[in-house]
C-alpha cells in the first residue's frame, strides 16, 4: 500500500468539518480517482496526504505513506521523492521569475540531484508542448493555462515518485489533450490518485473510483451515473448594430506567442465562443477586448465609438479565478470590488456583505459565508465567486475566461445556464472554453483562433 487515509476528519474554526471519517487506499501500480462536485472536499484529501493543510486545521485520523503514519515534518522527506504533486492552480505552481525549465529543473536540484540529459525537453515532448526546446527558455507567465497545467504534470514526474496526487490536471485542456495527459499521467507514474470533477474522462483510466459528497466518501467502486448537462433554450439573437467590434487585432509579444489577427463582434442578448487549442491567443483576445492590454496592430470599436470599453461596462472572469481574488481580503471585498470608487467608500460592511451575499445567491453559492477567505474555498467555488464578482455594477459586456473548467456536471449546468440567462435579458457574452461541444451548445456564433493564420467565424 502506497498511500492510505484512516478515518480522516478536518475542520476549520468557526465552520463544520470540511472532511469527515474519509478512509481510502492507493497500492501501487493502480490508477484511483476521486470525484465529486464542487467543494466536496476533493483537494483537502490531496493536501492531507501531501501534509499541506492550514495549521489552524484541526485533523482526525491517520495518513499512511508506504505504511508509516505521517505527521509534521515526515511529510517534508516524502515530497518530489515519494510524492508527486499536480496543483490544481498551475499560475501558481511555478515561479514566476525562473524559466519554466529551471523550474521544472527544481525537482531535481532540491534533490540535490543532477537532471538528466534531455528528460525535461522529452516529458514535455510527451504531454504535447510544441518546440520545448526554445519553450523551456521563457518565463511561466508567457505560457496559457493549459501549457501550464500540462507543464506541471512534468514536474510532479521529475523525480519518478512512487505516487502522483494529480489535482484537477485536466481541467484546462481540450479534450483530446485531456486524454494525452491522462494517458502519459498512468504510463509514467507507478501509482496515480486523481481528483477530478469529469467522472466521464477518470474513470477511462482509473481502477477504481471514490465520489465524495459533503465531505463524506458515499461510494467506492465504480462511480453512479454521470449527471446529464441540460442546455438551456435560447432565444433569437436581436437585429442590432454590434456592441463590439474588434478589427484585424493582433498581439505579439517579444518574448514570443500572443495573438494571430483576429475579426470579431458581439452584439447584446448573443453569446460568442471562442474556442481553439491551448496557447493560440484565447485568454489575451479577452485581455484586448476588456481593454486591458492594447492590440500590436487592429482596432475596438465600443459601442460605435473607437476604443475598448470603458471602466465598469465590462465583467471579466480570468482563466486564474483563484489567483483573481485577494488572498488578504474576504471574499465580499473582492466581489464588491467593481462597483464605483464612490459607490464602493459609502458602503457599510454589512451593506457590502449583502450585496456579496446576493451575487452568490446568483451562482449558486448562496450557502457560502460571504466574510470567508478565498483559501477556505474549493477551486470550483472560487471560479463561481470570481462570475459573481463579475456581474456586480452595470455590466453590458461579461468576458469569460473558462468559467466552467474546473466545475462538476451540475455546477458547470448552472453556470451555463446563468450565462444564457444574462443573454436573454440582453447582456453581451464573450466565453472561452476548451470544450467546442460547450459552445456548440450555448453560443450563438463560435470563433475558432488558431495559432497561426487567421481565425474563422462557424
Amino acid at each position: 500500500m502506497i498511500a492510505e487515509l484512516r478515518g480522516l476528519t478536518v475542520a476549520y474554526p468557526g465552520a463544520g468539518p470540511v472532511l469527515r471519517e474519509v478512509s481510502l487506499t492507493v497500492r501501487r501500480g493502480e490508477t484511483v480517482a476521486v470525484v465529486g462536485p464542487s467543494g466536496s472536499g476533493k483537494t483537502t484529501i490531496i493536501r492531507a496526504l501531501l501534509g499541506l493543510l492550514d495549521a489552524s486545521a484541526r485533523v482526525e485520523g491517520t495518513v499512511l505513506i508506504d505504511g508509516v503514519a505521517m505527521s509534521g515534518r515526515d511529510f517534508r522527506a516524502v515530497r518530489g521523492t515519494v510524492l508527486g504533486y499536480v496543483s490544481q492552480d498551475p499560475f501558481a505552481a511555478m515561479d514566476p521569475i525562473m524559466s519554466v525549465g529551471g523550474n521544472i529543473a527544481q525537482g531535481w536540484r532540491i534533490a540535490r540531484r543532477p537532471v538528466p540529459d534531455g528528460r525535461i525537453v522529452a516529458d514535455l515532448t510527451a504531454v504535447d508542448i510544441a518546440e520545448p526546446a526554445a519553450r523551456i527558455r521563457q518565463r511561466p507567465f508567457t505560457w496559457s493555462g493549459g501549457m501550464l497545467q500540462r507543464g506541471s504534470v512534468t514536474t510532479a514526474r521529475a523525480l519518478d515518485p512512487a505516487l502522483v496526487l494529480a489535482d484537477e490536471p485536466t481541467s484546462a485542456l481540450d479534450e483530446a489533450n485531456a486524454h494525452r495527459v491522462m494517458a502519459a499521467l498512468t504510463a509514467g507514474a507507478s501509482a496515480l490518485l486523481i481528483v477530478s470533477h469529469d467522472r466521464r474522462l477518470v474513470e477511462k483510466y482509473a481502477d477504481r473510483v471514490y465520489l465524495v459528497e459533503n465531505g463524506t466518501v458515499v461510494e467506492s467502486g465504480a462511480a453512479s451515473p454521470a449527471v446529464a448537462q441540460h442546455v438551456p433554450a435560447r432565444k433569437p439573437v436581436p437585429d442590432s448594430a454590434p456592441i463590439l467590434r474588434a478589427h484585424g487585432v493582433a498581439k505579439r509579444y517579444s518574448t514570443g506567442g500572443g495573438l494571430a489577427a483576429t475579426d470579431l463582434e458581439v452584439r447584446r442578448g448573443e453569446i460568442v465562443g471562442l474556442a481553439g487549442p491551448s496557447g493560440a491567443g484565447k485568454s489575451t483576445l479577452l485581455r484586448v477586448l476588456a481593454g486591458v492590454e492594447a492590440p500590436s496592430v487592429g482596432r475596438l470599436v465600443w459601442d460605435g465609438r473607437a476604443g475598448a470599453p470603458p471602466p465598469g461596462q465590462v465583467g471579466v472572469v480570468f482563466q486564474n479565478a483563484v489567483g483573481s481574488l485577494d488572498p488578504r481580503r474576504p471574499i465580499y471585498r473582492s466581489i464588491t470590488e467593481p462597483l464605483q470608487p464612490r459607490l464602493r467608500s459609502r458602503l457599510r460592511r454589512d451593506d457590502a456583505v449583502k450585496v456579496a451575499g446576493t451575487a452568490l445567491a446568483r451562482v449558486g453559492l448562496g450557502e457560502i459565508d460571504p466574510g470567508r477567505y478565498p483559501r477556505e474555498l474549493s477551486g470550483g467555488q472560487a471560479q463561481r465567486v470570481a462570475l459573481a464578482r463579475a456581474l456586480v455594477g452595470d455590466v453590458r459586456l461579461l468576458l469569460a475566461d473558462e468559467p466552467t473548467a474546473a466545475l462538476d456536471e451540475a455546477s458547470a449546468a448552472r453556470v451555463v445556464a446563468i450565462l444564457r440567462e444574462l443573454a436573454d435579458d440582453g447582456m453581451a457574452v464573450v466565453l472561452v472554453s476548451h470544450s467546442e461541444r460547450l459552445l456548440r451548445d450555448v453560443a450563438d456564433t463560435v470563433v475558432r483562433i488558431d495559432p497561426v493564420g487567421e481565425s474563422t467565424a462557424r
